[in-house]
């Protein structure tokens, strides 16, 4: 009897661990890339500070920020341990804008700055949670000029 209460209450931890580990794997990253020096870094990160939770979303937060050495080398370190190494490289140096990240396939959704509100940004990592989920979404045409298209490289690979 004792050996098969035993083994009842390790299956009952490893599968409260299991399923702890899996609730807690978010849907998406939100990748800030910030600086301290540029003032629109310091407008993202409150309306983020705002716009992430009020989303009420899967979403985790990674901070890229360049700074000052330390901060870009933490930065570094969380790319690597989010395996999002190419979005890092790509972009660092860059401040000012937030990519959203598929935790799942490391394929960037969009990218929300900071001229969207709170309230927008909210609303923007919803439908990209969705996509990331792939569950429908509803979409609306804008006609504001914000776009969730994100910038250019900052960061180029050499060619040849």
């Amino acid at each position: 009897m004792k050996k098969i209460v035993s083994l009842l209450s390790a299956a009952l931890v490893t599968s409260a661990f299991g399923a702890t580990a899996y609730a807690s794997s978010p849907d998406v990253y939100v990748v800030n890339f910030r600086n301290n020096a540029d003032a629109q870094s310091q407008r993202l990160d409150s309306a983020l500070a705002s716009a992430v939770p009020m989303a009420g979303v899967n979403a985790q937060e990674v901070v890229i920020d360049t700074s000052n050495a330390a901060k870009w080398e933490k930065g570094a370190y969380d790319a690597f341990d989010y395996d999002i190494v190419p979005i890092f490289n790509k972009w660092v140096g860059l401040p000012g804008f937030a990519a959203v990240v598929d935790a799942r396939t490391k394929r960037v959704i969009g990218c929300v700055n900071p001229s969207f509100a709170p309230q927008e940004i909210a609303k923007e990592l919803r439908k990209m949670t969705a996509q990331a989920k792939g569950q429908a979404y509803m979409s609306t045409a804008s006609v504001g000029g914000k776009t969730t298209r994100c910038p250019a490289a900052h960061n180029e690979m050499p060619t040849g």
